[in-house]
C-alpha cells in the first residue's frame, strides 16, 4: 500500500504541476508541447496509481485469496466511504487523461484544461487518505496542502522533466518560478501547521508518537528542499534543481505515504 500511496502522490503532483509549469512559459512556446507530454504521462500514472491503490486496499481487507473476487470489489465500491471516494478519484484520473489527449490536439485550450485538471485532482486525491475521514474543514486543509505541494514541488518536477533536454531554456523559465513556489509553500505551511495543531494534541505527541516522529522527519526533508529552493531563487542551477526534485520525490513523498497509512495520535 505504501508504494501505491507514493505513486499516487507523485502522479497527482505531476498533474497539478503541469499547470504551474505552463505558467513558466509564454503562450506558443515550444516548451508547452513538452509540458503536455509530461502531463499526459502523469495522468496515465494517476490511473495506474488508482488501480494499485484499490488492489492494495482489497488485499488489506479481504486477503490474497479474496481481493480479486468481483463481489468483494463491488462491496468496497458500493457501500464504503473509501470506495465512493476512490470512484470519484478514478473518474477524475480518467477524465484528466482524456482532457490531456485533447490538449495535444488543441494546445490553445491547454492552460484552461490543465487548470481544471489541477483543481479536480487536488479536490479528490486527498479523499482516499486522512482527508476523507474527517469533517469538511479538515478535508479542505488536506486539499490545500496537496494543491500547495503541486504548485511548488509538482511544478518543479514537470519543469525539470519537460526541460531537461534544454537546460538553458529550463533555467531561464525557472527565473519566473518564485511566485508559484512561494504560493505553494505558503499553502503547505498554513495547512500543515493547522492540521498538526488539530491532530497532535498534546504537543508532546509530535516527538513521542510514531506519527509525530515521521512528521518531524518529513518537516526536516521539506526544509532541505526549501533550502535548495532558496539557492535556486538566487540563480537556478541544474544540479541543484535535480537534487531538489530528487529529495522531494524520494524522501518527502515517501514520508507522506507513511503518514497517509499511519494512525494519527488519539485515533484521529
Amino acid at each position: 500500500m505504501l508504494f501505491a500511496r507514493w505513486a499516487l502522490s507523485v502522479s497527482a503532483l505531476g498533474v497539478i504541476g503541469a499547470f504551474g509549469a505552463t505558467l513558466l512559459n509564454s503562450s506558443g512556446d515550444p516548451a508547452i508541447a513538452r509540458v503536455i507530454r509530461v502531463a499526459r504521462r502523469a495522468s496515465f500514472g494517476l490511473i495506474l496509481a488508482c488501480v494499485l491503490t484499490i488492489a492494495a486496499q482489497l488485499n488489506n481487507w479481504f486477503g490474497a485469496a479474496g481481493f480479486t473476487d468481483p463481489a468483494n470489489v463491488w462491496t468496497m465500491l458500493s457501500i464504503t466511504l473509501w470506495g465512493l471516494h476512490w470512484t470519484w478519484l478514478a473518474g477524475v484520473a480518467i477524465a484528466t487523461a482524456l482532457l490531456f489527449i485533447v490538449a495535444a490536439r488543441r494546445p490553445g485550450l491547454w492552460i484552461y484544461l490543465s487548470g481544471v485538471a489541477a483543481v479536480a485532482v487536488a479536490l479528490t486525491a486527498p479523499l482516499i487518505g486522512h482527508g476523507g475521514t474527517h469533517d469538511a474543514w479538515v478535508a479542505i486543509l488536506h486539499r490545500a496542502h496537496l494543491l500547495g505541494a503541486g504548485l511548488w514541488m509538482g511544478t518543479l518536477m514537470v519543469a525539470l522533466a519537460s526541460g531537461f533536454s534544454d537546460p538553458p531554456r529550463l533555467l531561464l523559465s525557472l527565473r519566473r518560478f518564485a511566485p508559484i513556489a512561494l504560493t505553494g509553500a505558503l499553502l503547505i505551511a498554513a495547512s500543515g501547521l493547522t492540521l498538526a495543531w488539530l491532530h497532535l494534541q498534546p504537543l508532546s505527541t509530535l516527538w513521542t508518537s510514531e506519527y509525530g516522529q515521521v512528521l518531524l522527519a518529513k518537516l526536516a526533508a521539506v526544509l532541505i528542499v526549501a533550502s535548495l529552493g532558496f539557492v535556486n531563487w538566487r540563480g537556478p542551477r541544474l544540479k541543484i534543481v535535480v537534487a531538489e526534485v530528487t529529495i522531494a520525490i524520494l524522501v518527502v513523498l515517501s514520508l507522506t505515504a507513511l503518514l497517509s497509512e499511519g494512525q494519527m495520535p488519539g485515533g484521529h
